[in-house]
């Protein structure tokens, strides 16, 4: 109620503009290329927000303030026209623009001209975000840059992203980017100090895409080693909107629209599962021994084929659907938000505020966010002046036990033996029949919440000593306040064991950034310019964490951790972190076509001992720009640069920030309490250091009609953190240790086409393609071992391949079994034939391969925008290819699983004497085990094809508005379409989260939504 009571003071404010005196001013717009008129041109009154576009004609007719001097003209593609007002007709002429050279981005501590930049930064535009109203911003960034793989972790709403830019670099510890808000390090790690239901949050949720004015990615190290310690991963630059000089300018933005699951998993009825378990049990007990065990129908228990089939037909249909009892149809989602900004020559002002609600896919989901900002800009003289920023953001999750977690609402519809129903004949939730628990009464009775205020704000001034020297101090705070709360009722499966059960987590991180820097410019002529800056920076990490849990409660009303007699734990943790940092940079160029930069940055941190606090990150980075030889005459090529840099960057998120001290803890001996040396120690710890070496080369062609980024990448890390075992001697178990070494090479691509570009229709496409190579190079010695459910980390191979048994089929005959392995294990027709590596004739350890990788070959994108006229269309396509998932869902629901389980249905055409020729095993009892061993049968090719977004938008007419209102309407579709050999539900998976090794796990996930949604963008 708050932000809608804002927005409409906002829009109140801007019809105060109204009622202002003007003028009419007239014209028409035209190319220079062709002399055609342009529709669609933005006409700008100078100094204010007052504006229109050219009708079809090229035509356009706006009300200029009698104290207005110019008219401003700007289209993309074109160069911008300001024209001063003389009478009231204004004809102009737009000439094409040498697109993107002349922009300003934004780098590490500054920023800098796209033309002269000599590393590997990836924009993304800001505008192409908020034009598909995405819900945050890792939705964004999917398929929009080269060298940048996004996944959704929890289909939950809010729930966890996996991003990783040029692969991995860490075995334990975090490998997402580091996150930059207007010079703010943002926290990015999990609130959740539970995780119900093996769910995590979303950081990135936090930020509102509309108050985004542009975002960069810093791939290299050159770009990256201005953050040091914390770049090993890449860093996101992002920077929220400002307000800028003239009169204020309103803008609202609101959408409704529904999601509904990519694809459902699909089940077998009561009669199916019932067949299952007879077939399962047959050889052991006989026919039907499994629907007599069930029903109590004696009459079962070795019945005929033909008695059989016709009771498995008659019960069919017995119980719920549970799959489909448990999903949404249409959940909505809908956002309304605005700004309004504007400013005078000394004081300029952004305000922006939001709601967003999201239904889940699944009952008990729901995510409402709500977003303040304010950016303030203050000149006090020509010396000194100050920008501030203040952002508050409240997020409420709605969190049940879902996908990524075997006792999740998703799995137990999917696992629970089917045939029951969700409510008796009172209406009640059944309960006593059920080996998970009721699906339906999980989703909605045993509730699970998270809420979070996220306070983040900046504030800089800075001072110009002289006309090139400035002095700046800058203060930054991130503090994230989370209260995650859980209750099991005792008339549930969860909460019956103990009457109940409720728990409360309550969690503070404060993050402190203090940068005191100098930048310097100095002028020397016009062939020669360089510039840099130095800077001292303090990092500040508080984390407090407390826990409350109860059981045994009177009454199934009170729900509170205080309700409950029995306490069953009270626990809490604290740690603070400093990190002190000197940051250095210099920039130089010579007759503008010689560029070189070299950046250092030292980094003290209190997780390490004494000999090894400080790490060092230096980088350097040249580029040559050919084409302003005087002897370059390449008359296709209008640009031609190239690059080259090496860096250094560090990571130290694997270890704890006490991990280089041994742990003590309370420990009782004999009835009496004391102290003990719990954990070792380990103060030779280091950082881990990744360095990285960037060639790459920009090309613009045929009159800028086509632009060519090209990048290769070497990228090593060394002395990674890993927890090694001990000798049982020592007393211990494991410790601490700098060991081994992992290398990503990997070549991007980034082709940017102005396909036609007239007055009535324009059309630009932009293509990526990016491959990857991931090698664990070195573990220093010690063992390989598998993690998660089949993820290897050995050296010489891809981190979380696949370690799997060689599957080929099935015997289709005794007769195929070889001797020793039917003898060993029982096996025989319709088991799954394992190939025995060595011939020793045992299915061991000893025969496990590496049976595929979760790294694709390479990621692709395709971007389409087409205008004509007042209608504007855009449609991206995203696809990877020669990727691995390891289909855990298949294993545990799949033909070989437990008998209790339910099966999915296209995994019941399995072996029998009357069905030879299945390629799935039989269920039989006494090999069940054996054949659901992690094999090749559960690898498949996750490579797919999505069309990830289409948006359809229409620019009302000016004149439907008198020109008061800039109005579009549009209609956004997200994974429209999906092409996969995957069975699984989605190919985009990764179970884990930040955790690389386990990468492309998919264990019963949720998966995507498709998203259709209508809005209105409205601008004064």
């Amino acid at each position: 109620m708050k932000q809608i009571t804002l927005l409409l003071a906002i829009f109140a404010i801007g019809l105060q503009s109204l009622f202002a005196q003007a003028k009419v001013m007239t014209g028409v717009v035209t190319s220079a290329d062709d002399g055609s008129t342009m529709p669609g041109v933005a006409v700008l009154v100078k100094g204010t927000t007052i504006g229109t576009i050219t009708d079809i004609d090229g035509k356009y007719s706006i009300k200029a303030p009698d104290d207005a001097s110019a008219l401003v003209f700007s289209f993309v593609g074109m160069e911008t026209a300001e024209v001063a007002i003389s009478g009231t007709a204004i004809n102009v002429s737009l000439k094409p623009s040498l697109v993107g050279l002349n922009e300003v981005i934004v780098v590490g501590y500054g920023e800098q001209s796209k033309r002269d930049v000599t590393s590997a930064i990836s924009s993304v535009n800001a505008e192409d975000v908020q034009k598909i109203s995405v819900a945050n911003l890792s939705g964004a960034l999917q398929g929009t840059t080269t060298g940048v793989q996004i996944s959704q972790v929890s289909g939950a709403p809010g729930g966890e992203v996996s991003m990783r830019i040029r692969g991995a670099t860490s075995l334990n510890g975090s490998n997402n980017p580091l996150f930059i808000v207007d010079g703010v390090p943002v926290e990015t790690s999990s609130t959740l100090s539970n995780n119900y239901g093996g769910q995590q949050n979303n950081a990135l949720s936090s930020i509102n895409p509309e108050d985004i004015a542009s975002i960069e990615i810093l791939k290299d190290a050159a770009s990256a080693a201005i953050y040091g310690s914390r770049a090993s991963n890449g860093v996101v630059l992002i920077t929220t909107k400002r307000g800028k000089q003239g009169k204020a300018k309103i803008s609202i933005n609101s959408y409704y629209g529904i999601q509904n699951p990519l694809k459902k998993y699909k089940t077998a009825n009561y009669g199916e599962w019932l067949k299952y378990g007879d077939d399962s049990y047959a050889e052991a007990y006989g026919a039907g021994y499994w629907s007599y065990y069930q029903t109590g129908d004696e009459s079962l228990w070795g019945a005929t084929d033909e008695t059989l089939a016709s009771f498995y037909a008659s019960v069919a249909d017995q119980g719920d659907n549970y799959i489909d009892k448990i999903y949404r149809d249409n959940a909505a989602v809908s956002e309304l938000s605005g700004s309004i900004s504007g400013g005078d020559e000394n004081t300029k002002y952004y305000i922006g505020a939001s709601s967003f609600n999201q239904k889940g896919m699944l009952l008990g989901q729901d995510y409402k966010r709500s977003n303040f900002r304010l950016n303030l800009d203050q000149k006090f003289n020509d010396k000194f002046r100050s920008n501030v920023g203040f952002a508050l953001t409240s997020e409420n999750q709605a969190v049940v036990n879902n996908d990524n977690n075997i006792y999740g609402v998703l799995s137990t519809a999917i696992l629970e033996a089917p045939g029951n129903d969700i409510y008796d004949e009172n209406g009640d939730y059944t309960s006593d029949v059920w080996t998970f628990s009721n699906p339906v009464q999980n989703a909605l009775e045993n509730q699970g919440g998270l809420k979070t205020l996220r306070l983040l704000t900046n504030a800089e001034f800075q001072y110009d000593l002289t006309n090139w020297l400035t002095f700046s101090s800058k203060y930054g705070l991130d503090n994230l306040q989370a209260d995650e709360k859980e209750y099991d009722p005792s008339d549930s499966s969860s909460g019956s064991g103990s009457n109940g059960y409720a728990r409360e987590d309550v969690s503070t991180i404060r993050r402190t950034t203090t940068t005191q820097a100098f930048s310097f410019k100095p002028i020397i002529n016009d062939d020669i310019s360089f510039s840099g800056f130095l800077a001292g920076e303090y990092t500040g990490r508080y984390y407090k964490y407390v826990r409350a849990a109860t059981t045994n409660f009177p009454s199934t009303e009170l729900k509170q951790v205080s309700s409950g007699s029995t306490l069953d734990e009270a626990l809490g943790s604290y740690s603070k972190t400093n990190l002190y940092s000197v940051i250095s940079r210099v920039t130089g160029k010579l007759f503008n076509k010689y560029i070189a930069e070299l950046s250092m940055r030292a980094d003290g941190s209190s997780k390490f001992g004494p000999s090894h606090k400080w790490g060092y990150f230096p980088s350097a980075s040249a580029g040559y720009v050919m084409s302003e030889e005087s002897w370059f005459d390449v008359k296709p090529i209008n640009f031609f640069k190239l690059r080259a840099s090496y860096g250094m960057t560090g990571n130290d998120s694997a270890i704890d920030p006490y991990t280089a001290l041994a742990g003590v803890s309370s420990t009782p001996y004999a009835g009496t309490s004391g102290t003990a040396i719990t954990e070792l120690g380990n103060v030779d710890l280091k950082w881990e250091t990744t360095k990285q070496l960037d060639l790459g080369f920009s090309v613009h062609l045929l009159d800028n009609k086509i632009s060519v980024e090209y990048d290769y990448f070497n990228k090593k890390t060394s002395d990674m953190l890993l927890n090694v075992p001990l000798p049982g001697s020592t007393g211990y178990t494991e410790i601490y240790k700098n060991v081994g070494e992992m290398k990503n090479t990997g070549h991007e691509i980034l082709l940017t086409f102005d396909i036609f570009s007239q007055s009535n229709f324009s059309w630009t496409a932009i293509a990526s393609l990016s491959t990857l190579k991931n090698e664990v190079v070195s573990l220093d010695g010690n063992s390989p071992y598998t993690t998660g459910f089949a993820s290897r980390v050995e050296e010489g191979v891809e981190l979380g391949a696949f370690y799997v048994l060689q599957s080929e089929g099935i015997y289709k005959s005794d007769d195929e079994v070889p001797e020793a392995i039917a003898s060993n294990y029982g096996v025989g027709a319709g088991d799954v034939k394992y190939v025995d590596q060595n011939g020793d004739g045992l299915i061991n350890d000893d025969d496990y391969i590496i049976g595929g990788s979760p790294w694709p070959d390479f990621t692709y994108s395709l971007k389409n925008s087409l205008k004509y006229k007042s209608w504007d269309l855009d449609f991206l396509f995203t696809g990877s290819q020669g990727n691995d998932v390891f289909n855990s869902t298949l294993q545990y629901a799949g033909s070989t699983s437990s008998v209790w389980y339910n099966k999915f249905v296209d995994q019941l055409d399995y072996w029998s004497e009357s069905n030879p020729d299945a390629s799935l095993p039989h269920p039989k009892s006494s090999t069940r085990s054996y054949n659901n061993k992690d094999a090749t049968r559960f690898v498949e090719d996750g490579s797919y094809l999505k069309l990830r977004n289409v948006t359809l938008g229409y620019q009302v007419p000016s004149s439907v508005f008198n020109g008061v209102a800039d109005v579009r309407l549009y209609f956004s579709a997200d994974n429209l379409l999906m092409i996969t050999g995957y069975s699984g539900i989605d190919p985009e998976v990764n179970y884990s989260g930040d955790a690389a090794v386990t990468k492309g796990t998919d264990f019963l996930s949720l998966g995507g939504a498709k998203t259709f949604k209508f809005g209105i963008n409205v601008n004064f």
